[in-house]
């Protein structure tokens, strides 16, 4: 097997190193796919201390038939040179560095700082620090130090017996798929809200101003479809009609058409505030740089004894909109800040595999795009607020699976484009194991395992007397490879993970040749 080097521009020469490579094993894994890689290298002092410089470049490793069977990049290095041995690796480098600190317990968070220069040799590296109890100038200090001290990769050294003949080194590389956490994932659509409880209330339906309307825009930088209301109302006495709810679109800069409706009863509705789903009659789609509205009325006459009330709060700070009311008397709309801000939540739901997909455009800055081969046909809030990586995000969603009730599983193609698919099902036909470890395909011809393969089914061969009554268990004669491991020197394949266990596979785990 070969082991290549490339340059961290991806361009397609690779580097011509004067260097004894060793691959001495490398795995993959069903989510992710390539995972690790340990190589060694031996040569001359000046040639291995260069590889130094060479931290984050991709790699391959070539089979003796001429296949890629691994791909990922230099994430650690460790060198040894007589009693010297000298580390360096990427896990603790961040040239992006942001601080979200509490003042008085109020969250702020400040703008994010990066090396330039870092960033072009490494691409972004992020980190969010956090600090309580703090002032604006101490979080930008601390952000600030921390990332003079942070963006490059820190070397360590260390000391131990030995004599200086020829230097050698490990080299750990990592797969692309660890590289989706090196950036934090913020996607403002699905959401708009305004959240901040306080003093205030509005009546809806009690005096001669029965009807509230807030005016509000996205922040998203994009249109998204939304789909639920959240209100925190309660009522006064004992109201026996409806609590009525739209969005409405802007026509001369007041409240203007029904774009959608949302309807409780009086009796649905807490004498206490508390959140309350309204579901729309229609999904709306919000654009941009648009107004729009949430308007509140009584579907009955007005009542000062029995009516709705809305959580409101007098800070008034809500940025993109405010509150108006209608003045029966005047027959007009009135602003009226002295009543606050609507307290209130719109949001949309987005299909999983589409998240997936913008992930990868936002924190896949070595990813040239995805392949979406299932829908998982299932729907769920988009909306980030940036405190979780990209990495975090996605498998969040990989968890929720398909419409199917099967897995969503990862790999990252040798081109980098994250590949998503469905679980395979349990086939009839199945791979198989015998007791030595041995993989066959259906036909019983052997596999080839410098390939390293995962994500398919298998059943034992020949393992399991006949005899055993296995009706009372779950199958333990077929299982799905999660993550294996191959040793080409030793030419050793070993099933580390099986679906549904996190302990190495100890039945025919192992195949020699």
């Amino acid at each position: 097997m070969k082991f290549i080097l490339r340059r961290r521009d991806f361009s397609d020469n690779p580097m011509l190193l004067d260097l004894d490579f060793e691959i001495m094993r490398f795995s993959w894994d069903v989510i992710g796919g390539p995972k690790q890689a340990t190589v060694n290298a031996r040569g001359a002092r000046d040639v291995i201390f260069n590889l130094v410089n060479l931290m984050r470049s991709p790699v391959e490793i070539i089979s003796d038939k001429g296949e890629i069977v691994w791909w990922g990049y230099l994430d650690t290095l460790d060198i040894n040179y007589g009693s010297i041995r000298y580390g360096v690796n990427m896990n603790g480098m961040f040239n992006k560095t942001a601080v979200a600190y509490t003042e008085k317990n109020v969250r702020y968070t400040t703008d994010w700082s990066e090396d330039a220069d870092s960033v072009l040799e490494y691409g972004y590296k992020e980190i969010f620090l956090s600090r309580t109890d703090a002032i604006e100038v101490d979080a930008i200090q601390q952000r600030d130090t921390y990332l003079a001290a942070t963006k490059y990769p820190i070397p360590t050294i260390g000391f131990e017996s030995g004599e200086a003949e020829e230097a050698r080194a490990t080299l750990i590389c990592r797969g692309w798929y660890e590289t989706l956490e090196w950036q934090y994932y913020t996607n403002l659509a699905g959401e708009e809200s305004y959240t901040v409880m306080g003093q205030g209330g509005r009546e809806v339906g009690e005096d001669d101003r029965p009807i509230l309307a807030m005016s509000f825009q996205i922040a998203a930088a994009e249109a998204w479809t939304a789909t639920t209301l959240w209100l925190s109302p309660w009522k006064v006495g004992t109201p026996s009609d409806n609590l009525v709810i739209t969005i409405r679109a802007t026509s001369g800069g007041l409240p203007g058409s029904v774009l959608a409706t949302s309807t409780k009863a009086g009796s649905a509705i807490q004498q206490n505030s508390a959140w309350m789903e309204f579901p729309l009659s229609a999904s709306v789609t919000l654009s941009p740089s648009t107004i729009y509205w949430i308007h509140a009325q009584r579907s009955s006459s007005v009542d000062p004894n029995n009516y709705f009330m809305l959580d409101t709060n007098l800070d008034n700070g809500y940025p993109r909109g405010s509150m108006y009311l209608y003045n029966t008397t005047l027959a007009a709309w009135v602003s009226n800040p002295g009543k606050g801000d609507l307290i209130f939540r719109l949001v949309g739901v987005q299909e999983t595999t589409e998240q997936i997909a913008n992930i990868i455009d936002i924190c896949g800055q070595f990813f040239p795009g995805s392949i979406i081969e299932n829908e998982s046909g299932i729907e769920s809030g988009q909306y980030r607020n940036g405190d979780s990586t990209g990495l975090y995000e996605l498998e969040k969603l990989l968890l929720v699976g398909t419409s199917n009730a099967r897995r969503l599983l990862a790999e990252v193609t040798h081109n980098r484009y994250l590949r998503i698919y469905e679980e395979p099902v349990k086939p009839v036909d199945t791979f198989g194991l015998d007791k030595n470890g041995r993989l066959s395909f259906k036909n019983n011809t052997p596999m080839d395992i410098e390939l390293c393969p995962v994500g398919i089914w298998c059943h034992l061969v020949d393992v399991i007397p006949s005899t055993v009554d296995l009706s009372m268990v779950a199958s333990p004669d077929l299982f799905f490879i999660e993550e294996a491991e191959y040793s080409p020197n030793i030419r050793r394949y070993q099933i580390l993970r099986t679906r549904d266990q996190s302990s190495v596979f100890d039945i025919g785990g192992i195949e020699q040749g």
